[in-house]
């Protein structure tokens, strides 16, 4: 006889969430761009430790990785004077010249899940889309993504610096 069991107590938390709505703010952000270059070529670049070679104002800390590159499970944190500011950076995805995820907490007010995949085109070019879901905290949380920008100028320039490194 199967036993049942007493989920109450989770139906409540459940229901009580569902019925007074999230009260912490999210936003989405996808870019796509064209690679001239293979997704082996651009996953290679994915790399807290390389993109200081094509993203302008990067710079990052390791704090764990068995290679000194991008791996499953890599850790590293920007600082203040990184061009995108402050953050400890999980791996969370980690699949070879096809995708990548990353878990960015900034401060202790956001979260920013990165997703990446890469297809690779007839041309032998490659798409790359970035999708970024920014998940507030807490209040302080709240305002920053209700103010973030449509588009990143930052994330836009990084992209390009990508296109223009594996473009030469």
């Amino acid at each position: 006889m199967k036993q049942v069991r007493n989920t109450e107590k989770s139906e409540k938390q459940v229901n009580e969430f569902l019925k007074n709505g999230p009260k912490l703010k999210r936003r989405v952000q996808v870019y796509e761009q064209k690679i001239a270059a293979g997704p082996e070529e651009v996953f290679s670049q994915l790399c807290p430790s390389r993109e200081c070679d094509w993203i302008q104002g990067w710079s990052a800390d390791l704090l764990y990785t068995t290679t000194g590159y991008a791996e499953a499970d890599c850790v590293f944190r920007t600082t203040e004077t990184s061009d995108f500011g402050p953050g400890l950076w999980v791996f969370t995805v980690f699949e070879p010249n096809k995708r990548l995820g990353v878990v960015r907490t900034i401060g202790d007010f956001a979260v920013v899940h990165l997703r990446i995949s890469l297809s690779q085109n007839a041309d032998n070019s490659t798409t790359g889309t970035w999708h970024l879901t920014y998940t507030a905290l807490n209040e302080t949380g709240n305002s920053m993504v209700e103010n973030l920008p449509d588009e990143s100028p930052e994330f836009k320039a990084a992209i390009t610096g990508l296109v223009q490194f594996l473009k030469d």
